[in-house]
């Protein structure tokens, strides 16, 4: 017995338990308690949802999916009963078949019907309601009928001659059938009263075992030694084992909400059969069993045949006609078609030639060249009338049209295996060595090519020619260059071998391994970069054709009927196209449902289902399955899933299964869905939360307590750092007050002797007369040289103690300066500055502080000056400092001998970028000024700053 369950899949009761089936692999349904393994007759899903099993020992079991199955046998005291068959009416009542007879199961009573006798295996059919709220079953005693409230009573078929029933079945139009040991019997409902007319609908050689009603009004009869009745509007029809119905014992029949016919058998397992999108073309038609080799639909609508070894076929107006000319021998090998445009046919065979067919006689023509080891590879026929026939030694070509005219040979010694006139009347030529394009007696050759063997040239009806080589696939030819199509389009790597356009804009490949359907402007949207996907639809074995393989060398290898129809030349005879081809292949969207396991094996007991996903830190891989039932062929579900926040984008695979490898930590939502190929996506998206743990090292919190201690250890690195430059500062300061002190008593006291002394030896030169002697002038310049380096040395004495003025401030500097000086009670020196200051290094405060107060020590000295005005000006783009004063200035050249202030002046403005200019006339004072630009401050610091390094700003 067969059920579907509401995911869809099927429900199988057999000799080794429940088994179900998703169109893709059986799998054991395992039910708790001790029934695994055990034979189960019967299987029906209850309307309320339960799941009432029929064992061969066991009696009855109720099961609503969880805890323990209810076996209603036992608990009503019927033990070790066997089940035959199960029927739920239109009320829920369970009316339930035993070898012990007929029993009845409702609002928690099982009544029993044991005086009618008891049901023997082979009755698999015994339950029927009879439209009134009575029910007819079958018995080893014959048929009963249970009226409403009142008993079984027997019901007897008038005519003897029909045999003891055996089945009895109700269709889906209400019709009432009874089932004998040698006839199909409807029961019509009279008008007036109980009875029913007998109306035989048709005689078996065996007994009906088994009846079921379609959705087209047919009735399908199993037998239980004759295979398969159907019986409907045009007759019966009859399928054996003689057909290739692998038993002819039928134990069971089942239509699926996809209207698949499923057919159980006692030794032959289970068949499905179905509407499919192809029928092959064979000797149910008429057809031989032959070698298909090429197909033409001509200009006549006819649809011409050629074969391999069973010669030259023609389907004029659905008859069959055998069309071999008298003098071809049978075993001749046809390969190419051509048609003319006076309607007539050329015939292009191996080693024999060629035939045309004007429409009432051939003729036969030989080019000369005929051996086993050439042929006739490819007939065309240009606009212009000009005939071009391929051969395995060239390309020959007769401008007339007749093969009695001049010919011309192009691509010699190459085997040619396909041709098409492109739009300008050029000749494309493909060969086992490349592709050619032969335009006016010229061939050159087209690059690019994915492979060198050309095995198909397509013309599709948006004007875009597509090559098929050896290596799979299309390639598009774009100005003498072929553009592969990438593996990514979704178009199966296959050789393309044939194609044929519909009416629909469809084209159809023939390949290798099946037949690929997508439509012309996916393939233009592909081929422009306006679309990245394809959705082909691949046909097989599974839609009808006897070989998925479609041939190769013949020429045309498909064709276009008249009325639609499409046919293609296969390795087991051809295949043609039937109405199932057009239609939608689902009537909804399609549900796929999701799971994942952690495990390597893909075990399907390994799957884990739910809405979130906790992958441990440990954990490297999680793989997630998703399925779609779909009975009719699986191969035609296709599914796309991504994981958001990982994936870039929508992977779209025809597998069953994504598996992510290492995942980062973090949290992602898996999402999957289905569709029939070739059909748009749907708005039906199946989501699961994914959530990655990290190890600890990769927690947020981690990485904060990371990024603290990090700060820790930077800010005491910083304090032991300050720490220690400190000290070092302290040793260096301790060091210079060391040094001045040093000099101080030492050296200072050393300038202060040598002066004393000298001014002793000039005062003695100027008592003596004697000032204008070279000896008096030597000693002047020593005691100017010896007063020059004291102020020096008192200069960096002072440079070496004060360093805790240090500042970038040039008029707070300058203002310490002038407050150190001791002017005496007749001098007053003034500090003004004007602008706005702008901070400066401590290099060039420290020049531009020495320039000034040379300028003032050197006024003090020599100049005797009532008012010493020192002026800081800061300008837009720079400064300049001036000292002046009222003194008695100088003349001539103020570098003379024995003058050290002014030279050391100038050196210092050059060294901070600046001029020094020095005015100054007798009685009037002088005017000492250095001007700096901002710009010459900061080439020089940028000149500087290649010899410091700092560190923490000092």
């Amino acid at each position: 017995m067969i059920a579907q369950e509401p995911d869809g899949s099927l429900l199988l009761a057999t000799a080794a338990g429940l088994t179900t089936f998703d169109g893709l692999r059986f799998q054991s349904l395992p039910i708790p308690g001790d029934i695994d393994g055990e034979a189960v007759n019967a299987v029906l899903i209850g309307k309320s949802g339960d799941l009432w099993i029929g064992t061969d020992g066991r009696g009855v079991l109720q099961y609503n999916g969880s805890g323990t199955p209810n076996n209603i046998s036992e608990l009503a005291g019927r033990m070790n009963e066997r089940v035959r068959r199960l029927y739920q009416d239109s009320a829920g009542v369970l009316w339930i078949a035993t070898q012990n007879g007929i029993e009845r199961f409702h609002d928690g009573q099982l009544e029993s019907f044991g005086e009618t006798g008891m049901i023997s295996g082979d009755i698999v059919a015994p339950f029927a309601e009879d439209n009134r709220g009575g029910m007819f079953f079958v018995t080893s005693n014959g048929l009963f009928h249970v009226v409403r409230g009142g008993k079984p009573e027997r019901y007897t078929l008038r005519d003897r001659t029909l045999g003891n029933p055996v089945a009895i079945y109700r269709d889906p139009l209400h019709r009432l059938w009874v089932g004998t040991a040698n006839s199909v019997v409807q029961l019509k409902p009279r008008q007036q009263g109980a009875a029913y007319e007998e109306v035989v609908a048709a005689r078996v050689p065996t007994p009906v075992t088994v009846m079921l009603g379609d959705a087209q009004g047919n009735l399908w009869v199993g037998t239980r030694h004759s295979g398969i009745r159907r019986i409907g509007s045009d007759g019966v029809s009859s399928w054996s084992s003689q057909d290739g119905l692998p038993d002819d014992t039928i134990r069971s029949l089942f239509i699926d909400n996809e209207h698949n016919l499923w057919i159980g058998m006692f030794a032959g397992g289970l068949s499905r059969w179905r509407r499919a999108a192809f029928a092959p073309y064979s000797e149910p038609d008429g057809f031989p069993e032959a070698y298909a080799s090429t197909v033409l639909s001509d200009s006549h609508g006819d649809l011409w045949l050629g074969t391999w070894d069973k010669g030259l076929y023609r389907v004029h107006n659905g008859k069959l006609t055998v069309m071999t000319p008298s003098d071809m021998p049978l075993s001749t090998h046809i390969r190419a078609f051509a048609e003319n445009q006076r309607g007539q046919l050329w015939i292009g065979t191996w080693f024999n030639g060629i035939y045309r067919y004007d429409g009432t006689s051939f003729r036969h023509y030989l080019l000369g060249t005929e051996s086993p080891g050439n042929a006739v590879s490819s007939i065309l026929v240009d606009r212009h009338g000009g005939l071009w026939i391929g051969t395995y030694l060239g390309l020959l070509y007769f401008a007339s049209g007749e093969l009695t005219g001049q010919r011309s040979l192009f691509l010699d010694a190459k085997l040619i295996t396909c041709m098409l006139e492109d739009v300008d009347g050029s000749m494309l030529v493909g060969t086992n060595t490349g592709l050619f394009r032969v335009r006016e007696g010229h061939s050159t050759p087209i690059t690019d090519l994915p492979h060198s063997h050309v095995i198909s040239l397509i013309r599709d009806s948006l004007g875009y020619t597509w090559i098929g080589t050896r290596a799979g696939g299309l390639a598009l030819l774009v100005h003498d260059r072929a553009e592969p199509l990438s593996a990514r389009s979704g178009l199966p790597m296959l050789p393309v071998r044939t194609a044929v356009e519909d009416a629909h804009g469809r084209l159809w490949l023939g390949t290798s391994r099946g037949i690929v359907r997508v439509t012309v402007a996916a393939l233009h949207a592909v081929a422009d970069g306006e679309d990245r996907y394809l959705a082909p639809v691949v046909f097989g074995r599974e839609d009808g054709m006897q070989s998925s393989e479609c041939n190769e060398f013949p020429q045309p290898g498909s064709a276009r009927a008249p009325d639609g129809t499409l046919w293609f030349a296969t390795t087991k005879g051809f295949s043609r196209t039937t109405g199932e081809a057009n239609l939608p292949a689902a009537s909804g969207p399609i549900t796929p449902t999701l799971g994942w396991t952690f495990s390597d094996d893909l075990n399907r007991d390994h799957v884990l289902n739910g809405s979130s996903v906790e992958i441990a830190p440990g954990q490297s891989d999680v793989t997630f399955l998703f399925n779609a039932i779909h009975l009719s062929n699986p191969s035609q579900i296709e599914f796309r899933y991504r994981l958001s926040g990982y994936d870039p984008d929508w992977t779209t695979t025809q597998a069953r299964m994504a598996r992510y490898r290492k995942l980062p930590p973090g949290k992602y939502t898996f999402e999957v869905q289905a569709r029939n190929s070739g059909e748009p996506w749907g708005p039906s998206v199946v989501s699961a939360t994914v959530k990655q743990q990290g190890y600890f090292y990769q927690t947020w919190y981690f990485y904060l307590a990371v990024l603290l201690l990090a700060a820790a250890l930077a800010v005491q690195f910083f304090r032991q750092r300050v720490k220690l430059v400190k000290g070092q500062i302290g040793v260096v300061i301790e060091e210079r007050n060391r040094i001045a002190r040093e000099c101080h008593d030492t050296l200072m006291a050393g300038f202060a002797a040598i002066s004393w002394q000298l001014e002793a030896t000039s005062k003695i030169f100027r008592d003596g007369a004697l000032v204008d002697t070279a000896a008096a002038k030597s000693c002047e310049l020593a005691r100017g040289m010896v007063s020059h380096c004291q102020a020096e040395a008192r200069r960096i004495i002072w440079d070496l103690r004060d360093t805790g003025d240090m500042t970038n401030i040039l008029s707070h500097a300058l203002s310490r300066t002038l407050n150190a000086q001791e002017p005496g009670d007749s001098l007053v020196i003034t500090f003004r500055m004007e602008g706005d200051e702008v901070p400066l290094a401590p290099a060039y405060v420290h020049h531009l502080v020495c320039i000034g107060q040379e300028a003032v020590s050197n006024a003090m000295r020599h100049a005797s000056p009532s008012h010493i005005a020192v002026h800081l000006r800061y300008e837009p783009d720079s400064l300049n400092l001036t000292v002046r004063d009222d003194g008695k200035g100088f003349r001539g050249d103020s570098s003379k001998v024995g003058h050290f202030g002014i030279p050391v002046m100038e050196e210092r403005a050059r060294k901070v970028g600046g001029v020094l200019r020095v005015q100054s006339s007798h009685d009037e004072g002088t005017e000492v000024s250095v001007n700096v630009s901002f710009n010459a401050l900061q080439k020089v610091s940028g000149q500087q700053h290649q010899y410091i390094v700092p560190w923490i700003g000092i």
